[in-house]
C-alpha cells in the first residue's frame, strides 16, 4: 500500500467500502471502483499516497476541505460523500475519500479517441465541455475553493453526456500551505496546465483555475498542448515568458473568435484574464452559439495543419518543483477580439436632411423694433407668402420719430376696383392730420403765454406771421 494502490477485495471505513477494481492512477492517488455496503450502491473510493497521509497537519486540512467539498450541490461536481484514513498491518496510514461514481470516460480518454478519429476535438463539442468546467468552477468559486489542477483527466463525461469535474479536496489541502510539502518556493499541480502565478509560487485565486481552462481549450481544439518541454521547469518556464499560439495555427477550422476566447484565457496578468467564471462561460455560450450558426463542416469537421508531440496527461508533479525567480510579464494585446459585440448599423440621423434653397446667414438682432408691415402698394392684390426670407435693405428708415401715429387705413382686399376712392380718402387723412398738428402747436403756444401772465412776467405780444408785408399788419 505504499504506492497509494490496494488489492481488490480490500476494504476500507471499517469493511463497509470493498474495493471491487482499479479505475485509473495518477501521480497522487489512486481511483477504485467499489461497493458501499451499507447504502448498497457503487462509489468511487482514491486512496491517496501514503507519504501524504504521514503529516497530521494534512490530514486534518484534508478532512475539512472533503467537508466543505461535500457541501457543494452541483450538477457539474461529482459529489463527495465520505472521506477517512486506512491503517495498515505496518502503521502507514491511507488518507481516502468516497465519491459519486460517475459511469463514463474521463475527458481525457474521449479527447484521445477524438484526436484518433479527426485530429482533435469539434469545436461546438469543445466549448460546451469548457462551459461546464466553468459552471462548476462558478459553483465553488462561489463558495471560496479554488481548485488549482483543472485539467482532462480530472474531468468526467458521463454515458449521458454530463460533465463532472473532481478533486476539488485534493488541490485544495495540498496548496493549504499547512505542510512540509507547500513550503516557500514549492507548487503543486500539473506542469501542463499550470497559472504563471503558480509557477512562481505567488498567491492564486480563481483566475488561476480560468487559465487552466483556457490550456484545457486549446488542447481540446487543437489537440496540443499550449506548453510543453522536456522537464516540469521548462514548460513552466514557457507558461510564465512565452507566448502562445493561436488554436488556428494548428486547426483552421478554429474561427477567429474562438481564438481570442483562448487568447484572453492564457494571458500572462491575472487582470487581464476574465475577471470570474460566470464571465468567461458567458462568453463561451456567446461564441458557441455563432459557431453553431455557422456552416457545419466549417464548425464542426476540425482540420488539423500538423500533428505535433503531446505530452503525456500523467506527467510528473510538481510537487518538490523549485521557485521560478522571473516575474510576471504583461505583454500587449496583439489578438484583437471579435468576439466582442459588433457596432450596430448605421441609425439615420431623426430628421429628414434636404438641401437648403439659399444659405441662411447668421441671425442678428434688429437695431430697432420692426415697425408694422406696410400694406402693398395699391392696386395690387394680396397674396399670402408661404416663406418668410429677410429683405436685402430695411423697409422704412425712421429719421425722427412722429409726435402722433397717423391713422392707417387697411385696404380691403374685396375692394380693389374702388381704388381711386381709397386713394382720396387718404389724401384727406393726411390734410386733416396736418390741421390737427397746427392746432395743437398753436394750443401750446397759448398755455406757455397763459402761464407767463399768471406768475406777473412781463406780457409779450404773440405775433402770428400770416405772410404779411407790412409790420402793423401782422401784429396783435
Amino acid at each position: 500500500m505504499s504506492d497509494g494502490t490496494t488489492a481488490e477485495g480490500h476494504s476500507l471505513g471499517n469493511g463497509r467500502y470493498v474495493l471491487q477494481r482499479l479505475l485509473g492512477q495518477g501521480g497522487m492517488a489512486s481511483v477504485h471502483l467499489a461497493y458501499d455496503s451499507v447504502l448498497d450502491r457503487q462509489v468511487a473510493v482514491k486512496t491517496l499516497h501514503t507519504e501524504l497521509g504521514r503529516e497530521a497537519s494534512f490530514k486534518e486540512r484534508f478532512r475539512r476541505e472533503a467537508q466543505a467539498v461535500a457541501r457543494l450541490q452541483h450538477t457539474n461536481i461529482v459529489s463527495v460523500f465520505d472521506s477517512g484514513e486506512d491503517v495498515a498491518a505496518d502503521g502507514a496510514t491511507t488518507p481516502y475519500i468516497v465519491m459519486e461514481y460517475v459511469e463514463g470516460q474521463s475527458l481525457k480518454d474521449v479527447l484521445d479517441d477524438a484526436i484518433a478519429r479527426y485530429g482533435a476535438m469539434p469545436t461546438e463539442q469543445a466549448l460546451k465541455i469548457t462551459a461546464a468546467v466553468l459552471s462548476a468552477l462558478e459553483a465553488s468559486h462561489d463558495q471560496g475553493l479554488v481548485h488549482r489542477d483543472i485539467k482532462p483527466g480530472n474531468v468526467m463525461v458521463s454515458s449521458k453526456g454530463t460533465v463532472k469535474v473532481m478533486d476539488f479536496g485534493i488541490a485544495r489541502a495540498l496548496q493549504s500551505g499547512v505542510t512540509s510539502m507547500t513550503q516557500t518556493g514549492m507548487v503543486v499541480g500539473t506542469p501542463q496546465y499550470l497559472s504563471p502565478e503558480q509557477a512562481l509560487g505567488k498567491s492564486v485565486d480563481a483566475r488561476s483555475d480560468l487559465y487552466s481552462v483556457g490550456c484545457m481549450l486549446f488542447e481540446l481544439l487543437s489537440g496540443q498542448l499550449p506548453f510543453d518541454g522536456d522537464s516540469a521547469f521548462s514548460i513552466a518556464y514557457k507558461h510564465v515568458q512565452e507566448e502562445p499560439s493561436a488554436p488556428s495555427a494548428l486547426n483552421r477550422a478554429v474561427t477567429p473568435a474562438v481564438d481570442a476566447l483562448v487568447a484572453r484565457a492564457l494571458r500572462k496578468d491575472p487582470a487581464h484574464r476574465f475577471p470570474t467564471a460566470a464571465a468567461m462561460r458567458e462568453e463561451v455560450e456567446r461564441v458557441s452559439s455563432g459557431e453553431q450558426a455557422a456552416t457545419p463542416l466549417q464548425a464542426s469537421t476540425p482540420l488539423v495543419i500538423s500533428e505535433g508531440p503531446r505530452s503525456v496527461h500523467a506527467a510528473p508533479s510538481l510537487t518538490n518543483f523549485p521557485q521560478v525567480n522571473a516575474d510576471l510579464r504583461t505583454p500587449a494585446p496583439q489578438v484583437q477580439q471579435p468576439y466582442q459585440p459588433a457596432p450596430g448599423p448605421h441609425t439615420p440621423p431623426p430628421y429628414a436632411q434636404t438641401p437648403q434653397p439659399f444659405p441662411q446667414a447668421a441671425q442678428t438682432p434688429q437695431p430697432f423694433p420692426q415697425a408694422a408691415q406696410t400694406p402693398p402698394p395699391f392696386g395690387q392684390p394680396v397674396f399670402p407668402q408661404p416663406y418668410s426670407t429677410p429683405q436685402p435693405f430695411p423697409q422704412q428708415q425712421m429719421n425722427t420719430p412722429r409726435p402722433m401715429p397717423a391713422p392707417q387705413f387697411a385696404p380691403n382686399p374685396a375692394a380693389n376696383n374702388n381704388s381711386g376712392c381709397s386713394t382720396a380718402l387718404i389724401v384727406v387723412g393726411v390734410i386733416v392730420g396736418v390741421i390737427v398738428l397746427a392746432v395743437v402747436i398753436v394750443m401750446i403756444a397759448a398755455t406757455a403765454n397763459s402761464n407767463n401772465d399768471t406768475y406777473g412776467a412781463p406780457r409779450t405780444a404773440t405775433v402770428l406771421d400770416l405772410g404779411g408785408t407790412s409790420a402793423a399788419d401782422g401784429r396783435i
